[in-house]
């Protein structure tokens, strides 16, 4: 009620604020159906849920179907039914000071120019700011798709229609599109960023794959679908659609996945599948660099609880994990003259200019970024979080490898709040840790009785469906203008 009335902090003016939308955008028809069904599908997970019995493998990976398509209905539902849906959404592919990688992958010729590119040019001003400080990874991920959509001809021809049944013709939107980039955006270009936005917010929604099977390491099944029906309700991930910032969070969770599963069973492919996972998820974005740092505490309490062999053999797993890092790293390096160890402080030299530049404060953003984290992970799942990882630390009664999973998450936050390292935006480009918060509340949540697990897990995702449509019919989801 606080942010429908105005009356809540939404950035610091002058320096970063996230736009409020003029007039009120009302969930339509469509997105009523779509929510409607979305929150039914909960409902269903939630009744299969509600025997203590644990759900086998093959009842799990339905619900988990289920959980995706009610998150991907959520996000769809409360964007696409609004009239400029569809320009904006392609427009915010296009547009530099949405995204900026769209444009940047018009230039390249093919896959290794775009290691060169970024290395070569991440100083310059010319550039898109999230193009200069992140890894080339959404660049080729672009480059690669709208390759991809080349082959598939009725699709270019769908989103011309789509674009042209509602009031925007190929040359108007090729007007509007070519003063939001630099780059040189032809009729074939612009058509082709409907199907890719639409194509983010899918890949978005994955984010509840990973979470359940982190959830599911640490406890149990059942444990895992309730967390990843917390992780498809988030606010952030339900409202910023289309954005990349989704597809990142999926990759990011997937690392620590894998590393968790290596961590558990103690096997080296699993340790090379996570140090290829890291790989993945460090030429994506640098920001997730603080993951590395929670995978490493979330492991020592238990290796400091197993045997001796077994510990030999996750040393020998860490060992050849850091090797096949390092190794492909050392090819990108000398194949394609991409070099993480000068790419990543380059890019954070060149952030902390811009952080100056537009006149952020260090101080003043240190409450607000954990505000906003909070704000935008949605009230309910954040008070319940806050008391779930107080309680549980308190009581000592997690084991070893959730313990380490909440520690580590906590001292990630905390680097990330000190370091200063972001300074607005937090609401959106730390989705990623919102689905590791919403685990121990998943954890109390799973342990109720059965009409009270009902009725307080529907109710708190009611609460943060509620929560997303106040936000986003408050504030503007993508503005490329």
């Amino acid at each position: 009620m606080l942010l429908w009335q105005d009356c809540l902090p939404l950035g610091i003016p002058g320096q970063w604020v996230w736009l409020r939308r003029p007039v009120a955008a009302y969930p339509g028809l469509a997105a009523a159906v779509a929510i409607v069904a979305a929150l039914g599908a909960a409902v269903l997970v939630l009744a299969v849920l509600r025997s203590h019995r644990q759900p086998t493998r093959s009842v799990a990976a339905i619900l988990l179907a289920v959980i995706f398509i009610a998150s991907l209905l959520g996000m769809v539902g409360l964007t696409a039914s609004e009239p400029d849906f569809w320009a904006g959404a392609a427009l915010g592919i296009i547009s530099d000071t949405s995204m900026g990688y769209y444009g940047q992958a018009l230039s390249l010729s093919g896959v290794s120019d775009a290691f060169f590119y970024h290395s070569a040019r991440v100083a310059s001003s010319r550039l898109p700011d999230r193009v200069r400080t992140h890894p080339p990874g959404p660049i080729i991920f672009f480059y690669l798709l709208r390759q991809w959509l080349e082959c598939v001809p009725g699709v270019i021809n769908w989103s011309e229609t789509a674009l042209a049944q509602r009031d925007i013709s190929p040359p108007q939107f090729y007007e509007i599109a070519r003063g939001l980039t630099e780059a040189p955006i032809t009729r074939r270009d612009a058509a082709l960023a409907l199907p890719i936005a639409f194509i983010l917010t899918i890949l978005g929604a994955l984010v509840v794959l990973p979470t359940y099977g982190i959830a599911t390491i640490a406890f149990d099944r059942r444990t895992g679908l309730t967390a990843a029906l917390l992780a498809g309700t988030v606010p952030s991930l339900l409202h910023f659609v289309p954005s990349i910032d989704g597809v990142g969070a999926a990759l990011a969770l997937t690392y620590l996945w894998l590393w968790m599963l290596a961590v558990r069973r103690a096997e080296v492919w699993l340790y090379i599948l996570a140090a290829l996972g890291a790989t993945v998820m460090l030429l994506w974005s640098f920001g997730y660099v603080m993951l590395l740092l929670l995978a490493v505490i979330v492991a020592i309490p238990v290796w400091g609880q197993v045997y001796p062999d077994k510990l030999s053999r996750h040393l020998r797993g860490v060992a050849w994990g850091i090797l096949v890092f390092a190794a492909v790293h050392q090819l990108l390096s000398s194949g394609l003259e991409y070099n993480i160890l000068t790419a990543f402080p380059a890019s954070v030299a060149v952030h902390r200019q811009i952080l100056i530049a537009t006149g952020r404060s260090y101080w003043l953003w240190l409450p607000m970024n954990l505000y906003d984290f909070l704000l935008f992970m949605g009230p309910a799942l954040a008070v319940m979080s806050v008391a779930a990882i107080y309680n549980g630390l308190k009581q000592q009664r997690w084991p070893a490898l959730p313990q380490g999973l909440v520690i580590g998450l906590l001292v990630t936050v905390a680097i990330l709040l000190l370091s200063g390292s972001t300074r607005g935006e937090v609401g959106r480009i730390w989705v990623f840790l919102m689905p590791l918060a919403a685990l121990p509340v998943a954890y109390y949540v799973a342990r109720l009785s059965d009409s009270r697990f009902v009725g307080v897990a529907a109710a708190l995702i009611g609460l943060q469906v509620c929560f997303a449509i106040v936000l986003h019919a408050t504030l503007v989801p993508v503005y490329p203008f």
